[in-house]
This record gives C-alpha cells, sequence and structure tokens, in this order.
C-alpha cells in the first residue's frame, strides 16, 4: 500500500471504490442538487458552443486574419496558465461565492464582445473570458465534488460529460436562426449572457451536502506545503500522466481527421465525430452506473490498449466502411475513458484534495489539446498521417502502461 503521506490512508479506503462496491450501498445520482449542477454546467459550456461561428465573426472586423488564430487560443491559453494557480484557493466553503462571481465576469465578456472591433480590444476581451470560464469552471467543480454519492463517482462523471457535449449539438445549428433573427453574431452573445442568469437561481437552491466532521478539511485553501505533498504523490503523476496522455492522443485524432480524410479521399469527415460522440453518449447512458462496479484501474488501463489499436488502424483506413466504423470505436472507448479517469482521480485523492486534483485533471485536458497539435503539426510535415497516428498509439499505449502501474501501486 502506498505511504504518501496525505494520500494513503485515503487510498486504502478508496480501494473499494476503485475495485467497484455494492451498487445498493450507494445514493442515486437522480438527485435534485446534481441535477442543479448539472443545469449550471450545460449553460457554463453553452457559453462556449456559441462560438461555432466565431471565425466567420472575425472576418467581419478589420482584424488581420494573421491574428485569427492567436484569438481563438487565447480563451484555452488563459486558462492552461491560470487554473493551476488558482485551483488551490477553491474549496466548499467559497465555491458558490466563486461561481457567482465567475458567472457575472462571463455575463460581462459575452456583452464585451460587441465592443471589441481591433486586435488588442478583442485580445483583452478573449482573455478576460477565459479567466472568467476558469473562475466559473473550477468552483462549479468544488460544488459538483462534494455532491458526488458514494460509489457513483463514474456515472457522475459520465452524466457531466454528456453535459458538456449536449451544447456542441445543440447550439451551432441555432446560430444561423439566432443571428438573422437578432442581427449579428454580437447580439446572440447578449442573449446567451442574459440566459447565463439562470446559473444563480440554480446554485441558490442547493443544499449543503457536507458532513460534519469533513468541514474542517474541506472550507480552507490548500497552503504550499500541502500543495507540494500532493503533487509528490506517485499516485496522483501516474493518474495525471495517464490522462495527459490520453488527451494528447484523442486531440490528435480530433485535429487532423479532417485532413487526413480529404488526403485519402474520404468526404464528409465530420460524420466520424458524429458517430463518435453518439457512441460516447450511448454507452454512458447504457454503463455508467456499472463502471461503478467495475475494477476502474484495469477497466481504463484495457480501454487505452483497445484505442491504441484503433489508433494504428485509423493510419491505414482508405474506405468509408472502415474510417466510420473506427468512428464508432472511438467514441466507445472516450466514452469509458474519460469518465472512469475522472472517477480514479476523485476515489483515489483524499477529501482534502479532490477539488484542487479534480481540477488538475481537467488541465490534463487542456495541455493534451495543446501539447497533441504542436507535437502533430510538424510530424505531419515530414512523416505523414499513418506515422502521426501511430503517435497517436504509441500515447495510448504508454497511458495504459501508467494506469497498469497504477493499479500495481494501489494495490501492494
Amino acid at each position: 500500500m502506498s505511504t504518501d503521506r496525505p494520500h494513503g490512508k485515503a487510498i486504502s479506503g478508496a480501494l473499494d471504490d476503485v475495485g467497484g462496491e455494492d451498487a445498493t450501498a450507494s445514493t442515486s445520482v437522480w438527485n435534485r442538487e446534481l441535477l442543479l449542477l448539472l443545469a449550471v454546467a450545460f449553460l457554463a459550456y453553452a457559453n462556449i458552443s456559441v462560438f461555432f461561428h466565431f471565425y466567420e465573426y472575425l472576418r467581419t472586423l478589420p482584424i488581420d486574419p494573421k491574428w485569427f488564430g492567436l484569438l481563438i487560443g487565447a480563451y484555452s491559453a488563459v486558462s492552461l496558465a491560470v487554473r493551476p494557480v488558482v485551483s488551490p484557493f477553491f474549496h466548499s466553503g467559497n465555491a458558490r461565492r466563486f461561481l457567482y462571481v465567475g458567472t457575472v465576469m462571463a455575463m460581462a465578456a459575452l456583452s464585451f464582445y460587441g465592443l471589441a472591433t481591433g486586435f488588442l480590444s478583442m485580445l483583452l476581451v478573449r482573455c478576460f473570458h477565459g479567466l472568467a470560464f476558469v473562475v466559473m469552471g473550477a468552483a462549479l467543480m468544488a460544488l459538483m465534488i462534494d455532491h458526488i454519492p458514494k460509489g457513483r463517482s463514474a456515472q457522475v462523471f459520465g452524466l457531466m460529460g454528456i453535459i458538456t457535449l449536449l451544447p456542441n449539438t445543440v447550439v451551432p445549428p441555432m446560430l444561423p436562426f439566432l443571428e438573422g433573427l437578432l442581427g449579428g453574431f454580437s447580439r446572440v452573445l447578449l442573449l446567451f449572457a442574459g440566459v447565463t442568469l439562470l446559473v444563480f437561481p440554480f446554485v441558490r437552491g442547493l443544499s449543503s451536502p457536507l458532513a460534519k466532521e469533513e468541514t474542517s478539511s474541506v472550507r480552507s485553501p490548500l497552503n504550499g506545503k500541502e500543495i507540494r505533498e500532493d503533487l509528490g504523490s506517485p499516485t496522483v503523476l501516474l493518474l495525471l500522466g495517464a490522462m495527459l496522455l490520453f488527451y494528447c492522443s484523442q486531440a490528435l485524432i480530433f485535429f487532423f481527421l479532417d485532413p487526413f480524410g480529404k488526403n485519402v479521399g474520404i468526404g464528409s469527415t465530420g460524420l466520424f465525430l458524429t458517430l463518435a460522440t453518439a457512441s460516447e453518449i450511448g454507452v454512458r447512458i447504457a454503463a455508467g452506473s456499472r463502471f461503478d462496479r467495475m475494477d476502474k484501474v484495469r477497466l481504463v488501463a484495457w480501454t487505452m490498449v483497445g484505442l491504441a489499436a484503433a489508433c494504428a488502424l485509423l493510419g491505414h483506413a482508405r474506405s468509408e466502411i472502415y474510417f466510420f466504423s473506427l468512428g464508432a470505436a472511438f467514441g466507445l472507448g472516450w466514452g469509458i475513458a474519460m469518465p472512469v479517469f475522472g472517477s480514479l482521480m476523485f476515489d483515489l485523492s483524499p477529501a482534502r484534495f479532490r477539488v484542487f486534483n479534480t481540477n488538475l485533471g481537467m488541465q490534463m485536458f487542456q495541455a493534451g489539446y495543446f501539447l497533441g497539435p504542436f507535437i502533430g503539426a510538424p510530424m505531419v510535415a515530414r512523416w505523414g498521417f499513418t506515422a502521426l497516428f501511430h503517435l497517436c498509439a504509441v500515447f495510448s499505449l504508454a497511458s495504459s502502461c501508467l494506469a497498469f502501474l497504477l493499479g500495481f501501486k494501489v494495490r501492494r
């Protein structure tokens, strides 16, 4: 058993969750508090999906197109830089207050876009909006962690994943109609700023979930010594490494799928992601509660082996049936890996570190979607798409190895 000072005892207590436990001892996820928090998450991610037409909007402004990439990426860059810095300060004692602050910031940011007409002003708005989402998202996660029923973490993270996917399905098709009705993209953003007001009554409807004996450990910020101890835990580092490699692999698929499809003569590559999304949602609905009754470490490790095989096969896909079948297969793997990784971080973290570690897990998503394209672009230029997807397979296999090593670590 691990002897990490802040983690060893918690890991031993969490092994039942990792290895599965009797569902009859668990509380249902279909409770008022979680439904309200999922509604808040939907509103938060709808504020991202509304920017589906942002590139086209930038073309209507007097801004040199060479800056469009920076303006689009600034939002995520702020999150990548700021979230690790602010996450230690969020806890159940201040989460509601900061969620209110983040919501006001997000509403203000959406309102500022109509005032930004030049490069510098738009860059400032994008950075401010990214900061708003960090505050809003980190505070929401602090509240969410405290409302996850015992033995249901994988199911909750699966539902959270579905909720974050839904805005990408619902909002973009509405945008042409809304822009025509309201008179432009900036006015659509004002509409979404108004809709975001619903966060306030949703959050006010929450009750306090904390048991009295846990209150003192989670209602104050982490100090520097605690952060160093947490980040020195091999368990945390192995899990973060496995998550980072997984998201690097996923990002390479996402960003290079369309040019690969065109290169091999496959049209409508977007259908690949549609099938993957449907598969992701389907497996989480069908098997979400079962994940909590399985050995999560072995489940995610073998899932990453399967994704490695799919990555290697994708590099040799030349027919549409083969190509789109892999889309469904990837969705199945992603639909398992993402919630189970999040659940493992929850299960293996002491209550004191759950909010911080879960936010670090979310940070791995941002880091993977930055590092993946950064590594992938020069590889495609030099060795082509087949080599790129073989690299995806290597990332996935390395993630699997770290997961297996994690299992050995928590069981010895």
